[in-house]
């Protein structure tokens, strides 16, 4: 037999040639929306979820911006298009407690105190994961809002919000973080989230 025959047919070569396909294949999803299939699974249920994180708020009617709607800031780094598609879903959401979002995506430099130059956002909506702990500390304290990170480690690291993945997908609050921030949320949903202090 051939070298390349035996090469061929041995148990190795292919797990090395499924492996690279395997890889290759994730590679190009990931870079087509941005996420690796998990990031982009928590995303999606971050968006379905965010309303009613923010339908929880106490005296919501405080972080209104003129007219009565709740200015929400889709913020990201590096993945605009991934930004857009949330900023899209999020701004087909009619209402939150009778008031119309407005919906907007900034890039995570931008939404820096320092260069921040408006009034604060309504909320903060995290469209793409690797931000750091201290922008998302930053933004709920010195914005006195809600930011909501649907990514894994993100509420341990600093945002006030995001997913609790077990047997059940669970809103996931860091206490002291919504504390800092002077934020509060009605009692209904803190019996219903897994909390972070």
């Amino acid at each position: 037999m051939s070298r390349g025959r035996a090469l061929i047919t041995h148990p190795a070569f292919w797990w090395t040639l499924l492996l690279g396909l395997w890889l290759y294949t994730g590679l190009a999803h990931a870079e087509r929306s941005g996420l690796w299939s998990e990031d982009e699974q928590r995303l999606r249920v971050g968006l379905k979820l965010f309303p009613a994180c923010l339908g929880a708020l106490e005296r919501l009617e405080t972080h209104l911006a003129a007219g009565g709607v709740l200015h929400v800031v889709v913020v990201y780094e590096g993945a605009l298009e991934t930004a857009r598609q949330a900023a899209q879903v999020l701004g087909g959401v009619a209402s939150v407690r009778d008031h119309p979002l407005r919906v907007e995506t900034l890039p995570a430099h931008e939404l820096d105190a320092e260069r921040w130059r408006r009034g604060p956002p309504g909320a903060i909506f995290v469209a793409t994961p690797g931000l750091s702990a201290g922008q998302l500390r930053a933004w709920s304290r010195e914005h006195g809002v809600l930011v909501f990170s649907p990514f894994a480690g993100d509420v341990e690291r600093g945002a006030v919000a995001g997913l609790h993945v077990a047997d059940r997908i669970l809103p996931l609050v860091n206490l002291g973080q919504a504390e800092r921030a002077g934020i509060r949320f009605r009692s209904f949903f803190l019996q219903v989230a897994k909390i972070h202090e």
